[in-house]
């Protein structure tokens, strides 16, 4: 998906896209939600669909926008950290205290990002600042699902996902709109079915498991998008951006592994279910 988000984004700007990719990702699921009928379609939590849609469409526009200005590995590692802005949550808005092992690994995470941000530049680079803003848009998505997976099941949770981003993304519009090329059309919704099955995916490994079992194989993204970016746009991230990487993804699986640590995924007092 990342791949061709990068492709269409030079032919059409990273707010248009958005749309594409939310609208497009509604038509690939809606079929299958109404083919389970409208009781299945009733939900008592409108107000947390359409937060976490907010927070999911911000996430989006920051991620696509960062495609579209650095490496595709680069961006992704940066859109993965969201369990570091988990960790920060939890701290500050839910009042958790860490323990001195999870505020290290909170440290190395950050650590990364911010050699990321390549601040020997003079300034940081503002496509890996709002990479990072993706991963903390990501984080309050996952606390909102987890508020959320006590009641609605994943085929419902992508729905709404789809209908309340899609209006979103059509606000902005109203003013930016330009019409992209057919091609960058094609390339979006091939994005589009890849991106919502791979939310599926998520969504029901997450749901069925405990983030630290599962965070270890989402960060293989991370080397798909290293091997497509180099032989396609002959990307290879410096060795600032590696250990900087390094030390995200290290960050990343350390704070999962802290068994304070509120899992988002995780229901209240359910067990740790293997899929």
């Amino acid at each position: 998906m990342a791949a061709l988000v990068k492709v269409a984004s030079a032919e059409a700007s990273s707010q248009v896209l958005v749309f594409l990719r939310a609208f497009f990702g509604l038509c690939v699921v809606a079929p299958f939600a109404f083919s389970r009928g409208i009781t299945f379609l009733k939900t008592t939590r409108t107000r947390l669909h359409v937060l976490r849609s907010i927070v999911s469409a911000c996430a989006l526009s920051c991620f696509y926008f960062a495609v579209s200005q650095i490496g595709l590995a680069e961006s992704l590692v940066l859109n993965a950290s969201s369990p570091l802005f988990i960790g920060v949550i939890a701290i500050f808005m839910l009042g958790e205290h860490l323990e001195r092992r999870a505020m290290l690994a909170l440290g190395i995470g950050f650590c990364g990002v911010v050699l990321m941000l390549k601040p020997g530049m003079g300034v940081f680079q503002i496509g890996a600042m709002v990479g990072a803003a993706s991963g903390l848009f990501i984080a309050l998505g996952k606390i909102f699902i987890r508020k959320m997976a006590d009641t609605e099941p994943v085929l419902r949770t992508v729905f709404y996902f789809g209908v309340y981003s899609t209006l979103i993304c059509l606000v902005p519009l109203i003013w930016l709109w330009q019409m992209p090329s057919r091609f960058a059309i094609a390339c979006m919704l091939v994005a589009a079915s890849l991106g919502t099955m791979g939310q599926v995916f998520l969504t029901y490994a997450f749901s069925h498991n405990r983030a630290a079992r599962i965070a270890p194989f989402t960060y293989v993204t991370v080397a798909f998008g290293g091997v497509v970016g180099w032989v396609f746009w002959g990307e290879l991230p410096d060795g600032v951006s590696v250990f900087g990487g390094l030390l995200v993804v290290v960050g990343c699986l350390s704070m999962l592994s802290q068994p304070q640590l509120p899992d988002p995924w995780q229901a209240p007092g359910t067990p740790d279910r293997a899929v």
